[in-house]
């Protein structure tokens, strides 16, 4: 994909903002999946590690990059709720993603 081309991808997606679950992970971006299923994040708070299925991801696109925030799908207080009240657990700029093929993935999912 050419560099114009990954220019109009990231305009279309800033100031969206998608959620995810493990088994979309599994399929397209298991390198995410095995980093916050890995995350020492897992645990805080609770005395147990969710299982990597239960995984739930929300990716914020804004000018700077992308934002994740993640919790699991049985959360005691909802998904939402949890996503709602955490920081970020990681974050990239535009220039990390120089898979334009992957960022294409994530564009089809928020469109």
């Amino acid at each position: 994909m050419r560099k114009e081309n990954k220019e109009i991808l990231i305009q279309e997606l800033i100031g969206k903002s998608i959620e995810i679950d493990a088994e979309w992970l599994e399929e397209n971006d298991s390198e995410l999946l095995d980093w916050i299923t890995s995350s020492k994040y897992w645990g805080r708070g609770y005395d147990f590690v969710p299982e990597r299925s239960e995984a739930v991801v929300r990716v914020e696109f804004d000018e700077a990059g992308i934002r994740y925030y993640v919790t699991f799908e049985s959360h005691l207080e909802g998904v939402q709720q949890s996503l709602n009240n955490q920081p970020a657990w990681g974050e990239d700029s535009w220039e990390d993603w120089e898979d334009t093929e992957q960022l294409k993935k994530y564009y089809e999912l928020a469109k």
